[in-house]
């Protein structure tokens, strides 16, 4: 069983990890090394992954290979090449930060750091994006960002640290190295600093944790959300994990029905007129049982229980959610009302009614509702000899 410093070195074996290694030697830090064998190109896979291997030995690190088939997760989940091995990479990384709590040292330098930023210029960048990498963020650790390929190159080449090049890099199949080896070069050509990005991401950096303070409320009313800068907007949308909708369509939603909604698996936004909320879909334990206790008649009841004379059910008794077409007779009424209109006439908020309970008895009639007592037909009266209260508890 191999052992787990605090620290490991994400490495392909390249000079950008080759140079950060002998550098965290050098100072002495204990470190592990990580490398991922993706078997994309051939021997030259397998030629890295043994480099690295070598590399552990001569440092005297520990060190782990993960190999993936990339081609077939590619497939699988109808992603391109750059972005499989990527998520490969990032899930390895993230399972071991949450199973050890460690930390993960990326190699990402300077170069690095402006072709992440127009990449995702390209891609209409929120805040987030334009800001780049951050030196720290989630258990992982860049702490060449503030450094450039040259710099790192000129270290290697004065202490004799040997590397491997990937061949790959040269090809401009892949948009990262198009930006890399073809834009970048065209810009500097036209005498834009380059250089002078940094700074800007350093300013994006600072508003980004500046964002990241402010109150984000649930809700917001009509005039509220209206006033916000789209860039804020998009900010926001992110937060509530809805960034794949664009501010226009939220703003659509707002002028739309009551109790209309958008949304992903994450998060649902709903008009509840003039009023946005974003509400979590996270699915939690639904797993509920009832509780009875026989009970004189109550001064004042409980707003959660269900008050009942037991003489007019049918045993068992059980408790479930409410579903469209389900009927019952609310107190102090002669007819029937579904419980889709008796919540609507009570006002409740579309996002919140799919999570009030009802209570049936063996032949399916609804008694009560939770939070809304009995119905009609089962409510105490006079001649009540016995009673219960019901109430809905984690099982």
């Amino acid at each position: 069983m191999d052992t787990s410093p605090t620290y490991w070195l994400a490495c392909s074996g390249g000079l950008d990890s080759v140079v950060l290694a002998h550098l965290l030697k050098e100072s002495q830090q204990s470190f592990g090394i990580l490398h991922c064998n993706f078997h994309l190109r051939g021997e030259d896979s397998n030629l890295d992954q043994k480099f690295v291997e070598q590399l552990a030995i001569e440092l005297n690190v520990p060190i782990r290979i993960k190999e993936f088939d990339t081609f077939q997760y590619m497939k699988s989940h109808q992603m391109n090449l750059e972005l499989a091995a990527r998520e490969l990479r990032y899930n390895w990384f993230e399972e071991i930060i949450e199973i050890e709590k460690t930390y993960i040292i990326l190699a990402h330098h300077k170069n690095d750091q402006i072709e992440t930023f127009f990449t995702q210029l390209r891609r209409g960048g929120k805040v987030r994006g334009l800001a780049g990498m951050p030196v720290y963020r989630d258990g992982f650790i860049r702490p060449l960002l503030k450094y450039s390929k040259e710099e790192l190159k000129s270290l290697a080449s004065r202490y004799h640290w040997a590397w491997r090049e990937d061949k790959s890099n040269e090809s401009n199949e892949y948009v990262r190295n198009l930006y890399r080896n073809k834009l970048l070069h065209l810009i500097e050509k036209q005498g834009f600093p380059i250089v002078d990005v940094i700074p800007l991401m350093h300013d994006f950096q600072h508003l980004l944790s500046y964002l990241n303070t402010l109150p984000k409320p649930n809700s917001w009313k009509l005039n509220e959300w209206q006033n916000l800068p789209i860039w804020f907007k998009q900010h926001l949308l992110t937060h509530y994990k809805v960034s794949e909708f664009p501010t226009e369509e939220v703003d659509k939603l707002l002028h739309s029905e009551k109790g209309k909604y958008i949304g992903n698996q994450e998060t649902s936004i709903w008009n509840e007129g003039n009023v946005l909320i974003f509400v979590s879909n996270k699915i939690e334990d639904s797993q509920k049982q009832i509780k009875i206790e026989e009970v004189k008649i109550p001064d004042f009841t409980l707003l959660n229980c269900i008050y009942i004379d037991a003489d007019k059910v049918a045993m068992p008794l059980d408790a479930r959610k409410w579903k469209e077409g389900d009927l019952f007779q609310p107190y102090g009424m002669k007819g029937v009302k579904t419980v889709a209109k008796f919540l609507r006439d009570k006002k409740i908020p579309s996002h919140q009614k799919e999570n009030y309970w009802v209570l049936e008895d063996n032949t399916s009639r609804i008694i009560g509702i939770f939070g809304f007592g009995a119905g009609e037909l089962f409510k105490i009266d006079k001649n009540s000899q016995t009673i219960w209260q019901i109430n809905l508890v984690d099982k």
